[in-house]
């Protein structure tokens, strides 16, 4: 009985004690800490990897938008941007797997939408039965065009109306396909947009001189003086006789003036019976300034006018007899460009507009390739479209708008994209900015290849003032036809190597210009 009741004593004083009745309840807390320490660890894991997997995001979208002039639809970019997400984005730092990445263009092509989203294993979650978390990124990427000047000084000479050639053998016209690439830079550039503001394009044909519009005849030296004989400008019949009025000289020499008016020179009044000059008018090109270098420099009409580019007959013996018929033929022929204006680029300089038709249509309008090459002298027009020292000069939007802006504008980014097809060159039959080879202005009077070594340096000088300037200079050798002499100078005007292009194909051209444009289009993460 005793024992009993001491067991009873026992089990009741057991039954009250207090003494580890915490233990449970810290149990209970060690499990639940535990698992909110496993679920912070797994979250920051998680918080990490969305970081990561953004930061990847936007650097595929990114290289998408540098591309996107390139590869143009969204079936060929998406693919381009995964492998800059996969790049960015796998690796050490995260055991995540990308389970599904969309990519959208904006139908004007200046937005690129990218989304993604991410598989990440966890950890100490996975004792409450979650094995994995998901993370998802977005990114916006938008394509600006602002604060720009661009000319593009593009080779309209006698051989852009080959065959580019190459092999396998491409027949198709280089002029056809330099209009082709034109057109996808500007599209480029300018988008569905109409126009844009602050992006500024002219256009600056060029073969053995450059034609500045008659409009400009003001910068002109001696047109006026030329162009002040009283002469007739036709015969009446069988004799070069003019008209009978009181305002004419009978049996005066006829002219060629017509409206606006050709200079009248030397080569112009000489007459014979029953042969006659074909009228026709100067065509706005230009002789260069070559006394004092200043060919190679952008001083305006104010410092030194320009004389008219003027070709003499070379009478029928020659490759240009446009002063004399027979039996009253007439011998200007300017669709074989036969006349006064030979080798003078039929587009004259478009000035820099921020109107997208129009430059499509200069560019468009470049159909009628002729003349011999001086790289140095379209360089050095272009160069003069972008000179702030040309403000208040042109005229037309560039005078409304106060351009060329100065060099050190936020908004007044410089840019020149030199394009040809070969070589400066310059033979004795052929009469060019500088006049005949025999006149002796390039260096020698009967050495083309001191004359186009001099024409290289030229060029050469022009890219290193336009650079000095912080012009970029962006520059093609398009075709087979280039030697490397060429090629280096070329390259040597370049702003840097990856600004310089070798096409010589018509799909390398296109890739060229898509790739300038692309250059310089404006890039930023906007959401």
């Amino acid at each position: 009985m005793v024992r009993i009741n001491h067991l009873y004593r026992e089990a009741k004083r057991l039954w009250c004690s207090e003494r580890g009745a915490v233990a449970p309840l810290v149990g209970f807390c060690v499990i639940m800490l535990v698992g909110a320490v496993g679920v912070a660890v797994d979250v920051g894991r998680g918080q990490v990897t969305q970081s990561k997997l953004q930061s990847a995001l936007d650097a595929a979208g990114l290289a998408a938008g540098a591309v996107v002039g390139q590869t143009l639809t969204e079936e060929l970019l998406k693919p381009e941007a995964q492998k800059y997400l996969n790049a960015n984005f796998l690796g050490k730092t995260v055991d995540a797997t990308i389970t599904n990445f969309d990519l959208h263009l904006s139908d004007d092509q200046s937005v690129v939408t990218l989304s993604a989203e991410a598989s990440l294993p966890t950890t100490f979650m996975r004792i409450f039965g979650k094995d994995s978390m998901q993370v998802a990124a977005r990114t916006e990427i938008t394509r600006e065009t602002t604060g720009l000047e661009v000319a593009l000084v593009l080779d309209t000479t006698g051989s852009m109306d080959d065959a580019i050639g190459g092999s396998p053998y491409d027949n198709t016209k280089k002029i056809t396909a330099l209009r082709t690439a034109g057109n996808d830079l500007v599209n480029i550039l300018y988008g569905n947009h109409a126009t844009v503001d602050d992006l500024w394009v002219g256009v600056v044909p060029f073969s053995q001189s450059v034609n500045i519009g008659t409009s400009h005849a003001s910068w002109m030296s001696d047109l006026t003086t030329y162009t002040s004989q009283t002469y007739c400008s036709g015969p009446t019949s069988g004799t070069p006789k003019c008209p009978n009025d009181s305002t004419h000289i009978s049996n005066a020499p006829v002219s060629t003036r017509t409206n606006p008016i050709t200079r009248v020179d030397q080569y112009m009044f000489a007459s014979k019976a029953g042969w006659y000059f074909s009228p026709h008018g100067w065509g706005g090109c230009v002789e260069e300034r070559w006394t004092n270098n200043r060919d190679v420099t952008d001083d305006t009409p104010s410092t030194q006018k320009w004389q008219t580019y003027f070709v003499p007959d070379t009478s029928s013996s020659g490759n240009n007899d446009w002063r004399n018929g027979t039996n009253g033929n007439k011998q200007v022929n300017t669709t074989n460009d036969v006349s006064a204006n030979k080798g003078c680029p039929t587009t004259p300089i478009t000035t820099l507009t921020n109107t997208k038709q129009t430059v499509l249509d200069a560019i468009n309008a470049l159909t009628t390739p002729r003349g011999n090459t001086h790289i140095n002298v379209g360089a050095v027009w272009g160069w003069r479209l972008l000179s702030p020292k040309w403000r208040d000069l042109w005229g037309g939007q560039m005078d409304a708008n106060d351009l060329p802006l100065d060099y050190d504008e936020p908004l007044s980014q410089k840019a020149m994209i030199l394009m040809t097809d070969g070589n400066n060159t310059m033979s004795s039959s052929t009469y060019t900015a500088y006049g005949w080879l025999s006149d002796g202005h390039l260096g020698t009077t009967s050495d083309p290849n001191v004359a186009e070594t001099t024409l290289n340096n030229k060029q050469k000088t022009i890219c290193n003032s336009m650079k000095s300037k912080g012009v970029l200079v962006y520059s093609i050798v398009f075709g087979n036809d280039s030697t490397s002499a060429a090629k280096t100078v070329m390259k040597y005007c370049a702003s840097e190597s990856d600004f310089y292009f070798e096409s010589p194909s018509q799909a390398s051209l296109q890739a060229a210009f898509r790739a300038i444009g692309d250059s310089l289009s404006k890039l930023r993460v906007s959401k």
